[in-house]
């Protein structure tokens, strides 16, 4: 097996790991937004009178207090989001880093501290503008007014109509639960992002590696930006291979799941 063969199994493997990281990253960003739920629980309860409901002459105060849910589901949100980022990134760092070491030898080992690396990765996802204009917390405020906003209907509707206040929390609990893809898209974009930038950056400190070859996400779709970057030749290096500096590979797609391999320079191939 050549240098290149065992870099490439080395990275596949670390890919389909970093994957089950991102799973258990999507319960854990799930988890800690989902803690909202409790407190919205317990202001229904403090709003309901003896007979199990709630006044339609206090819809309005209620609705108010809903600003501290999302200010709470913001502030949780952002907190496991940036979480996300730092494991991604110390996960595609120590890949990379593990991956050229077991091909190539000790030599090839990075003379910067990893933890410098894992903080400019940080700064380029937090601070990133995708495609829909938008940076890692203006996203998640999104997240946070969608969820007011399904949680305003469901209340309000149910206080209208008199439902008591068990029927207003097991709407609570659905609008959760219906929420819950929406973190997993942010876990999946903002998460592999972190993990192709910290494998490009690596790169860009290693004189051993000439080029990145991206690997389409497992959609394997056609219309998809990563099956379209594996199939273009832009620098002459062959398909699907880019530079270390072209960011177009860092987040081809919103919930892209691709990944990056290294190729060597000729003379440790």
């Amino acid at each position: 097996m050549t240098s290149q063969e065992r870099l490439n199994e080395l990275l596949a493997k670390a890919a389909r790991k970093y994957r089950a990281l991102n799973a258990d990253l999507q319960t854990f960003a799930i988890a800690e937004i989902d803690r909202t739920r409790l407190e919205l629980i317990d202001m229904l309860n403090e709003y309901a009178d003896k007979d199990g409901t709630i006044a339609k002459a206090r819809l309005n105060s209620l609705l108010r207090d809903l600003e501290a849910i999302e200010k709470a589901v913001r502030k949780n949100g952002m907190a496991a989001l940036e979480e996300v980022v730092r494991k991604s990134a110390e996960a595609g760092t120590l890949a990379g880093e593990t991956a050229l070491v077991g091909a190539l030898g000790e030599s090839v080992a990075m003379g910067v501290a990893f933890n410098r690396l894992n903080a400019e990765v940080f700064r380029y996802v937090v601070n990133r503008f995708g495609e829909d204009g938008l940076v890692l917390s203006d996203r998640v405020w999104n997240l946070a007014g969608d969820q007011r906003d399904a949680l305003n209907r469901v209340i309000r509707s149910g206080i209208i109509r008199g439902e008591s206040v068990n029927q207003l929390i097991a709407q609570v609990r659905r609008v959760y639960d219906n929420e819950t893809w929406k973190i997993r898209r942010l876990v999946v974009t903002e998460g592999n992002t972190a993990y192709r930038v910290a494998t490009a950056y690596r790169a860009q400190r290693s004189d051993v590696v000439r080029g990145l070859r991206i690997h389409r996400g497992r959609a394997n779709r056609p219309e998809h930006r990563c099956t379209q970057l594996e199939l273009a030749d832009k620098h002459g290096l062959g398909a699907g291979i880019y530079l270390p500096s072209d960011t177009e590979i860092y987040n081809p797609h919103a919930n892209c799941t691709s990944y990056l391999t290294y190729e060597l320079i000729e003379e440790v191939r």
